[in-house]
């Protein structure tokens, strides 16, 4: 009798756990409003950061301005990491020049970047705690010869 309800009251304790959930507000400055296109945003779990077609939730947003604003709702408790690219031309991929350097503005959660390619999970990730809302500000950057080039 004493198991059972051992058991019973984890079963409900995991039922709870898997139901908690938070938020994600994400402002992300420094669009290239001119340029126009899109802003993709993707967050991403460990495995699969941040591969295209691998993130857990994604959306686009419409450039109108130098910021956007986007909210993951319901997001379950965990670690994650955001990546997000301006897609100027609407090809709904990150361009690169023939160094392998994006031609897009691009940024990474906690405004972090890799020395060559993109940051390591454990520097871009953040926790989402349960019924509670994290807000982050993330800076798109652009390599300086991006300019020049439209």
């Amino acid at each position: 009798m004493k198991n059972a309800v051992i058991i019973l009251l984890l079963m409900l304790f995991g039922i709870t756990l898997s139901a908690q959930s938070g938020e994600v507000e994400v402002e992300i400055t420094e669009v290239v409003a001119e340029w126009g296109g899109s802003v993709i945003i993707g967050l991403f779990e460990k495995k699969g950061f941040p591969k295209a077609g691998q993130a857990v939730f994604s959306d686009t947003i419409p450039v109108r301005d130098i910021k956007a604003t986007y909210k993951f709702e319901a997001i379950p408790v965990g670690k994650y990491a955001i990546a997000i690219y301006q897609d100027v031309n609407g090809d709904d991929k990150l361009n690169r020049d023939g160094y392998g350097r994006p031609t897009e503005p691009y940024a990474f959660s906690n405004n972090v970047f890799g020395r060559f390619g993109p940051p390591k999970f454990a520097k871009a990730s953040f926790l989402v705690t349960s019924d509670a809302e994290s807000r982050l500000v993330i800076h798109l950057k652009e390599y300086s010869n991006i300019r020049g080039d439209r």
